[in-house]
């Protein structure tokens, strides 16, 4: 027995000595590592562990010129699904189903074709994100990112552009600016376990992203409201395919509106046609038919080709281009001064002063208005350049269809720029939608370039033209429904004939209306442009486009505090007085046809159409003005709606049965009226027939017959 018990000892002591040596290497072991090995094995597991975590940013936003937010950046959901921690499939994605709105058989095609960690649904509601943070499904997660916002919807889409879901911009300012609205990437090193998911020291942490310059833009919101929702009513009411809008500040280039219809909602730029998110403003060439005769005017009287008062005539509405190409007048006139020729807006008396000015000089001052080339505006990008074509180039009708505004194209960015300058003494400004781009810390990093470009005329052939622009607004002339009695207005209508597309004939049912003004004209603070694509069934600019434009002017104004003019005094339009006795001073050609109205202006001592002086560029000097009333206006037959809304206006039609060819012309043009004839000798069949109600501009048919012996 003793020996038995001695026996277990020396085993029991045995044993617990290995379980002590073992103990004491793992004590050494550990104290080694703790001690000897602390700083490669920490470098050992940071490696393994701690990993560079490139950081998102958030967008920065666009405001208007009055710190409207237009576009911003919001936090939303997104949902990521990791199968690997996933123990039913099937099961969690029937319950994402459900819960995200979803297909069962598309999510879970979605779900078996998933390697590793990938996202279910992207930008999801409030709604769908509670839903899923209440089935605390395993391998579910909710992630934050930020999706693009735009809350005013459509307004100043076409602008603004959209932002993909991958935060890139792919259209509008929101490309054009993608790399100062977009932070530089910045990293921070986090925590992973694993499966690389981020393990957070606090629960609650938060790693903040960096966030990108802001930009301020010269647009206001509520110019803007009105130009979008007058231009959408006006594509409705005249059947229009399209329609454009742009306003602008005539002394700086500040574009304050710019529309296009139709449009889209950027927050849903997926579900919109690429038609609708083209921003014609910037990318839609097109002829601009009449408002081009008042930079031919301007061109003509820069280079002393012609006075205001020189007389042209305008062949009684037809007229041969070397007898074979007509040019057509909306009405029928005879003798016209230059004042006349833009208040009645004259194709062919146009063309005799574009052809009296020459091919290469009507060139180079279309070029320096700005047509044929981009106007430097530096966003967003897109802009389309027009087309010009050099001398050269130019058909014989060219020389003269240019000279009235067929012939070339330009963009509503150009046009608006170009009458612009008319209204600045003759100085063309670049235009700016971006103010200044603003990074985190307030500071400016960017802001508008110079916006003078170029002097293009006097300011003496300025106030020339824009007094003739006021001659158009008045009651005889063709823009007279876009005048506002409170802010009286200096405007040119444009109609132009489209251009069968893959030809290079006109269209005889498609046009493109135009007015183009601005406001007050003695003072003018905002240039207005209007534009509708084949309206119908009235298509002349002066119809569709003038109310477009008195509707967005009339409402624009006061929002800047411009104080309006008594309405009850008609302001009259303002020439330079130059008087001069000396041999060449500009006058006027007498004409003494009572068939037509005149303007009678006496310029002391003037004989012929001399040169027309310039004034020296002093910002002191004070031009003297002289006022001029325009002729008295036909007696017109108006019918009016109960609300006051003009329905019809016009003449009644004369009756011309047995009246002579000279005869015909002179009681149409009377009556403002142009005269498609058919034989020769006396009326005997006339369309309208006597009596109806006709409007000034309207073909009158007449057929004649020869006189018996």
């Amino acid at each position: 027995m003793a020996k038995l018990r001695a026996h277990k000892g020396f085993r029991t002591q045995f044993v617990m000595g290995i379980i002590f040596m073992c103990l004491f290497c793992v004590c050494v072991q550990a104290s080694r590592l703790q001690i000897d090995a602390r700083a490669a094995l920490q470098a050992l597991s940071a490696q393994s562990s701690v990993r560079n975590y490139t950081l998102g940013y958030v967008r920065g936003d666009i405001f208007d010129r009055n710190g409207e937010i237009l576009a911003t950046s919001v936090a939303v959901d997104s949902i990521i699904a990791d199968t690997r921690d996933i123990p039913d499939i099937g099961g969690t994605t029937h319950k994402l189903s459900k819960a995200l709105l979803m297909d069962y058989e598309e999510l879970n095609l979605l779900m078996e074709n998933m390697r590793n960690s990938s996202y279910v649904k992207r930008h999801v509601t409030e709604a769908e994100s509670e839903a899923v943070r209440k089935l605390k499904l395993p391998g579910v997660s909710i992630h934050k990112e930020y999706t693009r916002s735009y809350p005013n919807g459509s307004l100043a889409s076409h602008i603004l552009g959209f932002v993909g879901y991958d935060g890139v911009g792919l259209e509008g300012l929101e490309m054009a600016l993608d790399d100062k609205l977009v932070a530089e990437k910045m990293s921070v090193k986090v925590k992973r376990d694993n499966r690389s998911r981020i393990i957070m020291d606090n629960p609650g942490q938060v790693i903040s992203q960096p966030k990108g310059a802001s930009v301020m833009l010269t647009l206001d919101l509520r110019i803007q409201h009105i130009a979008e929702r007058a231009i959408k009513e006006a594509v409705s009411k005249y059947n229009a395919v399209a329609g454009m809008v742009l306003v602008v500040d005539p002394k700086n280039g500040d574009v304050l509106a710019s529309a296009s219809f139709p449009t889209y909602d950027p927050n849903y730029f997926t579900e919109s046609l690429d038609t609708d998110r083209r921003n014609r403003v910037l990318t839609d060439p097109f002829e601009p038919g009449s408002t081009m005769k008042i930079f031919t005017v301007a061109a003509a009287l820069q280079e002393e080709k012609i006075s205001p008062d020189s007389v042209f005539f305008c062949e009684n509405g037809l007229y041969l281009v070397d007898g074979k190409w007509p040019i057509r007048d909306t009405g029928v006139y005879g003798d016209l001064t230059v004042k006349q020729i833009i208040q009645k807006s004259s194709n062919i008396c146009a063309s005799k002063i574009g052809d009296k000015l020459g091919p290469e000089k009507l060139h180079h001052y279309l070029s320096m208005f700005g047509f044929g080339q981009k106007t430097g505006l530096s966003y967003p990008a897109g802009e389309d350049p027009g087309l010009l074509h050099p001398p050269k180039k130019w058909h014989v009708l060219d020389a003269w269809s240019i000279a009235f505004g067929q012939g070339l194209s330009v963009t509503a960015l150009q046009l608006a720029m170009a009458a612009s300058s008319l209204a600045n003494d003759g100085h063309l400004m670049r235009p700016s939608i971006v103010s200044r781009v603003i990074d985190p810390d307030g500071r400016v990093i960017e802001s508008r370039p110079q916006p003078l470009v170029r002097k293009v005329v006097s300011p003496v052939v300025a106030q020339y033209v824009l007094g003739m622009m006021r001659m158009v607004a008045m009651k005889d002339g063709t823009g007279r429904r876009g005048e506002i009695k409170e802010y009286p207005i200096a405007a040119k209508t444009g109609t132009a004939q489209m251009v069968i597309t893959g030809q290079k004939s006109y269209s005889s049912d498609k046009y493109v209306a135009s007015f183009v003004g601005v406001a007050p004209y003695e003072n003018p603070r905002l240039c207005v442009l209007v534009v509708l694509n084949e309206p119908k069934p009235s298509h002349h600019g002066g119809v569709v486009a003038a109310p477009v434009f008195k509707e967005i002017m009339s409402q624009a104004l006061p929002l800047l505090d411009v104080p309006p003019y008594d309405s009850e005094v008609e302001v009259q339009p303002r020439f330079p007085t130059v008087r001069r006795a000396a041999p060449g001073a500009p006058g006027i050609i007498a004409a003494e046809n009572a068939s037509y109205n005149y303007l009678k202006v006496d310029i002391a001592g003037s004989k012929g159409d001399g040169p027309i002086p310039e004034f020296p560029d002093e910002p002191s000097r004070q031009l003297e003005f002289d006022e001029l009333a325009p002729p008295d206006a036909l007696e017109t037959v108006v019918s009016e709606s109960d609300d006051g809304e003009i329905l019809s206006w016009g003449s009644k039609m004369p009756d011309v049965a047995g009246m002579t060819m000279r005869e015909t012309l002179d009681a149409l043009s009377r009556h403002g009226l142009a005269l498609e004839y058919e034989g020769s000798g006396v009326a005997e069949f006339q369309e309208p027939a006597k009596g109806v109600v006709v409007a000034k501009g309207e073909v009158a048919r007449v057929r004649f017959k020869p006189v018996s012996p």
